[in-house]
């Protein structure tokens, strides 16, 4: 049952890590849906859509580096897998906070991406500390 979970959450992390890619890559849909933003209105817009998808892509890589350094068995594939997703599950409750409903379809895909990549992590975590240890 952990080996499912443990390629569970390696498979939405590489899909989360690509949606992040993506994220990044229509950065100028992100300027052009705000009209005619003046020069720092665009630039902050740029800089946030790419950290977001920069970060996003950073934290879904994150457990499947550690499992090919480590592999599933080893505390820092754990330690770094349930650190990116607690790291994702904060981002999905800003982007709920944030307003869900008003934002724009790519970033509601993010957060939902998000959601099941930090609530995999952490049940796999919770899996693998309390059911089987």
């Amino acid at each position: 049952m952990l080996t499912v979970l443990n390629y569970m959450v390696i498979g939405s992390g590489i899909l989360l890590a690509c949606w992040g890619l993506f994220h990044q890559l229509i950065v100028g849909g992100a300027v052009a849906m705000l009209g005619n933003p003046d020069e720092k209105e665009a630039r902050v817009v740029i800089m946030a859509w790419v950290a977001q998808g920069a970060f996003m892509t950073f934290c879904g890589l994150l457990p499947f580096i550690f499992f090919v350094l480590y592999g599933f068995d080893h505390p820092a594939y754990l330690t770094a897998s349930l650190l990116a997703g607690l790291a994702m599950s904060v981002l999905a409750v800003h982007v709920a906070v944030v307003g869900f409903a008003t934002l724009v379809r790519p970033v509601q895909i993010g957060a939902v991406l998000e959601a099941v990549f930090g609530i995999l992590v952490i049940v796999k975590s919770l899996v693998a500390t309390f059911v089987l240890s």
